[in-house]
């Protein structure tokens, strides 16, 4: 299985399975947007050969390919440059020129290739990345309600007044029939008396104030509660580890973080207060029933424990069909954001009823565990009313039969209270059978807040934490000692026993799949001694896929705000991107599109070094930086890379050779060991492949 947008792939197997898709697609025109700069050179020059070049699978087709690799030009018809926005057709002549451009380390002759170990290691490991989404059985856990009543900042203060305020408006009500009763009891000298009217019309105007606080203040715990849950969600989502959205689709988080939270805000309380409501008033409604008829309380005792049993058969079905539905209702948002992202490629390739088929399908899924639902809770519907129709018929017959040891007033209130106790009971058990419904989308919100934090997962406890001096890393050194690394604890190691040390600002040149983390020395430090924040905040990376926010210019590369206004700009500068800053109203304060989209890929990549310049940190990681500009933006960032962190220690991951032949050392790595380690001018990289 791949993973949610791919997340379990590498840029490069990302852009041969998408050159694969079109493969298949057997169309007559290709457009290849620079397909290629993502692999290292060695398989470029073989996809290039297999699938584009003129001998190659679709040489019987028109391919307009656009790149920034130019040595692959030379076997093509036609070769157009684009420049300032226009484009100019070449001439033969002037390929050979346009050729040099590239280096020429990157040729067939002087590249590394991504192993086939690592290709099939990663192939392997799909199979298990992406894990079912669990469904709980059983009850509701006790620790979920509680936390939903007793949430801040009232707490058990809180849940006790909302029971108080209950009670109080259920008395209320029952003394007000019962004085009602009482009143039209009396003789009727008596009953034109002021005192009884007084004493009704009162005791209704503190039933109703005393409602409308109950009704509103059991309302704000529920809301409390919801906003604790929500936050608690929220906080374990952005805390716990990366490798939860690894095997989590984002459309399963989106059904939680929307749907269950809807529950919890809007449905969930609305069930609670009728189920308390009603519960108290069926109680109450007892005790009026047994007071003026004790006999029908016979007919109670067996008739309750039915209803109860009845609920009981009932809620073992609807809970799972309710906790069915929720996770029915996950693949749908999975589908509708996964086809959002991939329009550009649903529409290239004609999939659109292919896609909408699989929609329809989920959501056929989801209604049939819906439909299930609604029906039992028809069924279950249909036996309370006859259970409760038994109890009406049967206070009659006592009230006929009673006539004359029973008073008229006592029986018609009996009879009275029965008839809605039947509608009470009847709506208290459904709304108490629905809340627990409702309540499992509660325990999914719950179980995203129990979600173990990723500086939890560390072995060590924080009594081992050490901090280190403030101006920590303040040479850079970094050493490895029997490093063993595994993306997950059930896979095979990605690297074995490594064992090196890199010297203060150093440039390390990487050519390899590596995973440069976990236990590791920096200047004499175990990492694994360090917080995760801390660790993370003394380092600097550009990541090969540039990360910005939507907000400001300023906010994206300094979005602490711990660096002026004239030191952002001189960042800006560095890299060349004043000019976004002179030529916009706004300044620094001119808007990011949400990932950057209202820049290209180039300026994109320059605010990241634009960040790492203004952190100043004394390591620096470069995760392929380059892979994805031309060649002009390439040298311009090496530039400002060997000029702004010329003292600092840098690990650069790359697939172009020219990117890090200045370095001071170069690394190979080969199947998770070390292949060679030393300067660029002691490795003969021509040779690297076939010793390897």
């Amino acid at each position: 299985m791949i993973g949610d947008k791919g997340v379990n792939l590498s840029g490069g197997q990302k852009a041969r399975i998408s050159l694969a898709r079109a493969l298949y697609a057997d169309a007559d025109l290709y457009l290849l947007d620079d397909p290629l700069a993502a692999v290292d050179p060695k398989v470029a020059k073989n996809i290039f050969d297999q699938c584009i070049g003129p001998r190659s699978l679709l040489r019987g087709k028109t391919r307009i390919l656009i790149t920034h690799q130019t040595h692959f030009l030379v076997e093509t018809d036609q070769m157009f440059l684009l420049t300032n926005g226009h484009i100019d057709e070449l001439p033969i002549e002037q390929r050979s020129a346009i050729e040099l451009l590239d280096d020429t380390s990157e040729t067939d002759s002087s590249n590394k290739k991504e192993s086939d170990w690592t290709l099939n290691t990663t192939i392997n490991d799909m199979n298990s990345i992406v894990k079912s989404e669990a469904s709980v059985d059983g009850a509701i856990k006790w620790s979920v309600w509680l936390g939903l009543f007793t949430s801040p900042p009232l707490r058990w203060f809180g849940f006790f007044l909302m029971i108080i305020f209950m009670l109080g408006n259920e008395a209320l009500y029952d003394f007000t029939n019962s004085w009602l009763a009482r009143w039209s009891g009396q003789r009727k000298s008596e009953q034109r008396s002021s005192f009884y009217a007084y004493v009704y019309l009162g005791v209704t105007f503190a039933t109703l104030i005393v409602a409308l606080i109950r009704v509103g203040y059991t309302f704000y715990i529920m809301l409390c509660g919801s906003t604790y849950f929500h936050n608690r969600m929220l906080k374990g989502i952005l805390y716990t580890s990366l490798r939860f959205f690894e095997s989590n689709p984002s459309g399963r988080i989106l059904n939680r973080a929307s749907k269950d939270q809807q529950v919890l805000d809007e449905a969930l309380p609305l069930a609670l207060i009728d189920t308390m409501q009603n519960l108290l008033m069926t109680f109450g409604s007892i005790v009026i029933i047994g007071i003026n008829n004790p006999w029908v309380l016979l007919i109670l005792i067996l008739l309750v424990p039915a209803v109860l049993w009845l609920r009981r058969f009932y809620m073992r079905l609807s809970r799972q069909m309710k906790r069915l539905e929720s996770v029915t209702r996950s693949p749908i948002y999975a589908l509708f954001s996964s086809s959002l992202d991939g329009l550009t490629s649903i529409r290239a390739f004609d999939v659109q009823g292919d896609f909408l088929k699989m929609f329809i399908e989920r959501i056929d899924t989801n209604a049939r565990a819906s439909f299930i639902l609604f029906a039992s809770a028809r069924w279950f519907g249909v036996r309370l009313d006859l259970m409760t129709s038994v109890l009406i018929l049967v206070t009659a017959i006592f009230a006929v039969a009673l006539r004359h040891q029973i008073d008229p007033s006592a029986a018609a209130l009996s009879i009275s209270y029965c008839i809605n106790l039947t509608g009470l009971f009847q709506w208290a058990i459904r709304q108490s059978a629905e809340s627990e419904n409702f309540m499992t989308s509660a325990e999914r919100i719950h179980e995203y807040g129990q979600l173990v934090r990723e500086s939890h997962q560390n072995s060590n406890k924080s009594a081992d934490l050490i901090q280190p001096a403030d101006d920590w890393p303040s040479r850079g050194i970094i050493e490895f000692k029997d490093y063993t690394f595994r993306y997950r604890p059930e896979l095979d190691p990605v690297l074995k026993n490594l064992n090196l040390r890199i010297k203060s600002k150093e440039k390390i040149g990487d050519i390899g799949r590596t995973a440069i983390n976990g236990t590791i020395l920096i200047d004499d430090i175990d990492i694994g001694c360090l917080s995760l924040d801390h660790l993370r905040s003394h380092l600097s990376v550009i990541p090969q896929v540039p990360i910005l926010f939507c907000g400001t210019l300023r906010y994206n590369i300094d979005p602490f705000e711990r660096f002026s206004d004239e030191e952002c700009l001189a960042a800006l500068e560095a890299v060349q991107l004043k000019r976004l800053v002179r030529n916009h109203p706004d300044g620094l304060h001119l808007l990011i599109a949400e990932s950057g989209t209202n820049l290209s890929a180039g300026e994109r990549q320059l605010i990241c070094v634009a960040r790492a310049i203004l952190k100043r940190s004394h390591i620096l990681l470069i995760d392929e930086a380059t892979a994805n500009v031309d060649h002009t933006t390439d040298q311009m960032i090496q530039e400002v890379i060997a000029d702004k962190f010329r003292d600092r220690t840098i690990l650069t991951i790359a697939h172009r050779l020219n990117t890090i032949v200045n370095s001071d050392r170069i690394l190979m790595l080969e199947k998770g060991e070390i292949s060679y380690f030393d300067v660029p001018d002691n490795i003969d990289l021509s040779q690297g492949d076939t010793q390897n």
